[in-house]
C-alpha cells in the first residue's frame, strides 16, 4: 500500500491507518509500542494496553483530529498538509525495517462466500461453500440473481 520505488502511498485509507498507529504510539505512557528484540525485527509485535483505549488512546486520537479539523475548517492548508505527511511520513526504519517483515507474515485475504437456501421437494436446503474464488462465483451463479450469466466451474 506503500511504495518504497515511488514513496507514495498507494490507497488513503492504508495512509490514514499508518497516521493512527503513528498517533498510537506517539501517545505515551505505554499506550502502544513495538515489541521486539531481534535487530530483523523478526519477532516484531505491536503491543496495545486494552486499559487505556479510552483513556489515553482516546484523548491522542481526539487531538490529532482536532488539529486536522481545525486545519480544515480555517482553511490552512500548508498545516494541515504538514500535519498529515508528518504523521504518515515512512523513513528508512519503517521503509527498510518494518515493511519487509510485515510484508513477509502477510496472509492471504480472507475469501467470505455466502451460503444458498434452495427448496426441493417441499424442504429448505442449505448449501455451503468453500472460502475459495472459485467457490465464490459457483455461490452467485448458483443464486440464479443472473440467469443470462452462465458460468461453468
Amino acid at each position: 500500500f506503500w511504495d518504497p520505488k515511488s514513496r507514495k502511498w498507494g490507497q488513503a485509507h492504508m495512509q490514514a491507518r499508518f497516521s493512527i498507529l503513528k498517533t498510537f504510539l506517539e501517545a505515551g505512557e505505554g499506550f502502544t509500542v513495538l515489541d521486539y528484540s531481534q535487530d530483523d525485527l523478526s519477532d516484531l509485535t505491536v503491543k496495545m494496553d486494552k486499559e487505556k483505549i479510552l483513556t489515553v488512546g482516546r484523548k491522542a486520537v481526539e487531538e490529532y483530529l482536532q488539529k486536522l479539523h481545525v486545519f480544515k475548517c480555517t482553511a490552512d492548508y500548508e498545516a494541515g498538509k504538514k500535519l498529515y505527511d508528518d504523521m504518515t511520513d515512512v523513513d528508512e526504519w519503517w521503509a527498510n525495517k518494518v515493511r519487509p517483515e510485515v510484508l513477509r507474515r502477510k496472509t492471504p485475504r480472507k475469501v467470505f462466500v455466502q451460503a444458498n437456501t434452495f427448496e426441493k421437494d417441499g424442504k429448505v436446503e442449505l448449501r455451503e461453500y468453500e472460502p475459495t474464488n472459485e467457490d465464490m462465483i459457483r455461490s452467485w451463479s448458483e443464486r440464479g440473481v443472473y440467469p443470462e450469466v452462465v458460468v461453468g466451474i
